[in-house]
């Protein structure tokens, strides 16, 4: 039975977040982007004069301008120049971008592939967005990358379980006896932070369900699309095997969205083979920002 859409996320957040031990805060700077983004001031000549406070972040910030990812023809030689190339929404994601690496407590073989992970969910909901209509790119991208902060976040707050549970869900799947012994769900825990956070109810929305393969809702609604959206990003990465997946070769298993968005089964397997082609020659950008 299909689970309803509802914006009334049935998830107590601050009794999640209460029995985490770990910190969930972001860097300075990223918080500043928050808070900005909060106000409803965030503009780009703002974002600009945040990042040229760290030369660190600024030219972290130049080089990924000058990636293959964005594949401009100039070279972008100043924030200034980002400000006016990229706009406010494309750096806003490249502070995010930094600062969700910036999140783990350590980084070893588990983490570089959460790291690889959330890179590709972004990269391919941004993907999706260019070619369904009705989806910003970059609103799509910040969704796709935040998706996986319930299990970045659950991995710095019980390291051991979450390694069982890692890895056993990459191997040969997870039938959820394992995350039952967690305290919440990965995307219980990912709504509660962003909740705290203050991001916008479609990042949250869009997270809360980010694992359910059958969703009911009104395909007119912007907030349900981009749910969908994400859905169907993490599914194309998973079967790509992105991010530590192992096991069989296996086609994208699309669920309630091949409905939404009016896509065939050969219009799937397209998009996967070109999201593979586009991953394999501009994700390194992303997965090495430092």
């Amino acid at each position: 039975m299909a689970e309803v859409f509802s914006l009334k996320l049935p998830v107590d957040c601050q009794a999640v977040l209460a029995r985490i031990q770990c910190e969930i805060g972001l860097p300075v700077l990223a918080h500043k982007v928050l808070q900005l983004m909060q106000d409803g001031s965030l503009d780009a000549h703002a974002l600009a004069a945040i990042i040229t406070q760290d030369q660190s972040l600024s030219l972290r910030v130049l080089r990924l301008a000058n990636s293959p990812f964005y594949g401009f023809s100039r070279k972008i030689n100043t924030v200034k120049d980002a400000v006016v190339v990229l706009g406010d929404k494309a750096l806003r994601n490249m502070v995010l971008i930094l600062a969700m690496r910036g999140m783990h407590n350590h980084f070893g073989a588990t983490e570089k592939s959460l790291w690889e992970e959330s890179a590709a969910y972004a990269m391919a909901a941004r993907f999706l967005a260019e070619r369904i209509r009705g989806h910003h790119p970059e609103e799509a991208f910040m969704a796709g990358l935040m998706s996986n902060v319930g299990e970045v976040v659950a991995n710095n707050d019980n390291p051991k379980l979450y390694q069982e549970i890692f890895d056993v869900t990459r191997r040969m799947g997870d039938d959820g006896t394992l995350q039952k012994r967690l305290p919440y769900s990965f995307t219980e825990l990912g709504a509660a932070v962003l909740s705290s956070w203050n991001f916008s109810l479609l990042l949250v929305t869009s997270l809360f369900y980010a694992d359910c393969a059958d969703l009911d809702g009104d395909e007119h609604n912007p907030l349900y699309r981009m749910t969908a959206l994400v859905f169907l990003a993490r599914q194309i990465c998973q079967a790509l095997k992105l991010g530590g997946y192992r096991g069989s070769e296996q086609p994208v298993s699309a669920g309630y969205t091949a409905k939404v968005f009016g896509l065939s089964e050969e219009d799937l397997e397209q998009l996967q083979q070109d999201f593979a082609t586009f991953h394999a020659q501009k994700a390194s950008a992303l997965l090495n920002p430092d």
